[in-house]
């Protein structure tokens, strides 16, 4: 038939041991598990000597045979014969060989595959149309689908598959083996089973024509009478249902084929099921087998929320819901949340570093910025589904866990800003844009914008101190170079352009400062010096935390203080007596009525609150404004 002519008609040996009958297994292999382990391993070495790439299966020192045969593979779909297979189940793997059609010599066979017990399972497949005696063997990617030549076969690779994962379940020991279990012995050596079946019942046979020892004993009756009140002793467990029995083959089906809420549920109901029928010998084992199963199903939900090298990135937090739901359900809510954050964290991470550092530094702290708080909006939406009415342990989870991301975001910036003396205008333009995308999250209850601005504080105060120290440098300079002349630019274009930038800065009664020759009734120092001070208060004010409150204060303050004391020194001084005191006046009031009162508009505006000690210096130098010389010399430097 199909299982012993190929298509072209040459007859492929249905094992690697042609010609040969084993009529007998040694009485030492069924006796000694040590014994079957030689005879297994030197079987296995004789077998890979005709299979091309046999010799890397025998490298492995303690792998031995238990099984062997010719299958035919089915397709999974369509169940259609696919081609003739030589399988070899060994106590950690199941090797697949495929025939070479045209190889003539001894090598008729190349391995294909080769799955780890601990990796797939071996389960019966009823009889289907047209392929009874059939397995699946459930690996990955899919199932692959083997016939058996009769029911027989297929009931010992089924039974040598189970011995095969009790070998795995002690480590490598021999496992315990009843007495009477003779078709896991004669599955060593393939062929001899049947040999072995029929000697087992000539055996028999005998040993029921024969009396018995006991009947013959004339102390007979004692011995009777002690088993009997053993046998009185001895409960007869109750019968298991159906499911019961054949729960660890099904959970085994389920792990394998990933129906995770189905093991699950089957979990559940079975440690129920057992709690509630005793401690019998059955029910201990059945216990066992299945918190086996339960601890195989975490581990590989474990696996489906630790995200490695070769897996994808690019999934979102619903991806891991799955596996969350099911660890909480088994009791591990507590495992789960650890679990769900370090895989948030992974995804959120992987994601900031693949922004490309591209453009100038505001448009990749804006890109990174973007998602980064996305992630962290995900990340707390989809927490309060998987965690929702949970304990407050998973909401404290979520806290460090936010706190340790913003940390980590805290250093890059550090690195992109801070690290490489950014400017203020691009530093304040970049720390703002990053605190109104954290304002957004406070809608969920989280508030970053504290975060943030804690792990920012002691890099936004270095910047704001040498803004400030700058800022002063630059009022002394400029006071060195003071002419006391009125600002004229050399064309009209110009005049256009110096009044269009003060309107810019938001002065916008600069006309009532222009003369009558089409200049400014105001010094070039003047001039230069509202410019910069208003772009300074813009940029200091996009810096204002409640951490950096005051030193924001002390920064606008200290340079508008140096300015006007530059001016109350000239006034008092011997320069300006050739100048007008209605030049000086004019200066005075664009500094005192339109600077300093438009940059405190500005700060009650952004901060909600007043500067006490700006309207002090505007008390303190009204006297210049007003034309009439100083009442008493004033020299109180502390305004801090």
């Amino acid at each position: 038939g199909l299982m012993e002519t190929s298509i072209l008609g040459d007859t492929v040996p249905m094992s690697h041991t042609l010609n040969q009958v084993v009529e007998e297994v040694p009485k030492e292999v069924e006796g000694k598990p040590s014994a079957r382990k030689e005879e297994g391993r030197r079987l296995l070495v004789d077998l890979m000597e005709n299979v091309e790439g046999g010799r890397e299966i025998i490298d492995i020192p303690n792998r031995f045979l238990l099984y062997h045969g010719d299958l035919i593979e089915m397709d999974i779909n369509d169940h259609s014969a696919l081609h003739r297979v030589h399988i070899y189940l060994t106590n950690d793997s199941i090797i697949i060989a495929t025939w070479l059609r045209e190889r003539r010599g001894p090598v008729r066979f190349k391995i294909s595959s080769e799955y780890g017990i601990s990796g797939c399972a071996m389960v019966n497949v009823r009889d289907l149309a047209g392929i009874p005696n059939a397995w699946k063997l459930l690996v990955t990617p899919e199932p692959r689908l083997f016939q058996c030549k009769d029911n027989p076969s297929k009931k010992e690779w089924l039974s040598a598959y189970e011995e095969a994962k009790e070998w795995q379940k002690h480590g490598g020991r021999p496992p315990p083996q009843p007495a009477s279990k003779l078709s896991t012995t004669s599955s060593i050596l393939g062929l001899a089973g049947m040999a072995t079946s029929q000697r087992n019942s000539k055996l028999s046979s005998a040993s029921e024509s024969k009396p018995s020892v006991a009947s013959r004993n004339p102390f007979a009756s004692d011995t009777n009478e002690e088993r009997g009140i053993k046998d009185e002793n001895t409960k007869k467990e109750p019968d298991l249902p159906e499911w019961l029995e054949e729960l660890p083959d099904v959970l085994d089906v389920h792990i394998a084929q990933r129906e995770f809420e189905s093991a699950m549920e089957l979990v559940k109901d079975a440690e129920v099921e057992l709690e509630r029928r005793g401690d019998g010998q059955t029910i201990k084992d059945l216990k066992e087998a299945n918190q086996a199963r339960k601890e195989a199903l975490i581990q590989v939900l474990r696996g489906e929320l630790t995200l490695t090298p070769d897996k994808s990135m690019q999934g979102g937090p619903r991806t891991a819901r799955r596996a969350v739901f099911i660890l909480s359900g088994l009791g591990r809510g507590g495992e789960a949340t650890d679990l769900f954050l370090s895989h948030r964290t992974a995804i959120l991470r992987h994601n900031v570093k693949s922004c490309r550092v591209e453009g100038n530094t505001n448009q990749y702290i804006k890109r990174i910025g973007n998602t980064f708080f996305q992630q962290i909006s995900e990340t707390a939406r989809e927490f309060d589904k998987c965690f929702s009415g949970g304990e407050n342990m998973s909401g404290t989870s979520l806290l460090v866990w936010l706190d340790s991301e913003v940390q980590w975001f805290a250093d890059i910036l550090d690195k992109q800003m801070f690290s490489n003396h950014s400017p203020l205008p691009t530093v304040a333009e970049s720390v703002s844009r990053l605190r109104t995308q954290a304002k957004k999250l406070l809608t969920l209850g989280l508030d970053v914008v504290f975060l943030l601005d804690n792990r920012l504080q002691s890099a936004l105060e270095r910047i704001i101190c040498e803004a400030r120290d700058k800022a002063v440098e630059a009022v002394k300079l400029r006071w060195g170079e003071e002419t006391w002349q009125p600002h004229n630019p050399p064309s009209k274009a110009a005049m256009d352009k110096c009044i269009a930038e003060l309107n810019e800065a938001g002065v916008a009664s600069i006309s009532t400062f222009l003369n009558k020759d089409g200049g400014l009734d105001l010094t070039s120092n003047s001039v230069s010096f509202g410019l910069s001070y208003l772009t300074l208060t813009n940029h200091l004010l996009l810096l204002y935390t409640p951490g950096t409150r005051h030193l924001v204060n002390e920064s606008l303050v200290s340079v508008l203080h140096a300015q006007l004391r530059h001016l109350d020194q000239a006034v008092r001084s011997d320069k300006v007596e050739d100048i007008s005191m209605a030049f000086i006046t004019k200066n005075s009031v664009f500094l005192l009525d339109t600077i300093l009162t438009l940059v405190e508009h500005r700060y009650q505006k952004t901060t909600g609150n007043e500067c006490p000690k700006l309207s002090k210096l505007h008390t303190n130098y009204s006297w210049l404004k007003e034309g009439n010389g100083p009442v008493t010399k004033y020299q109180d430097n502390n305004y801090l």
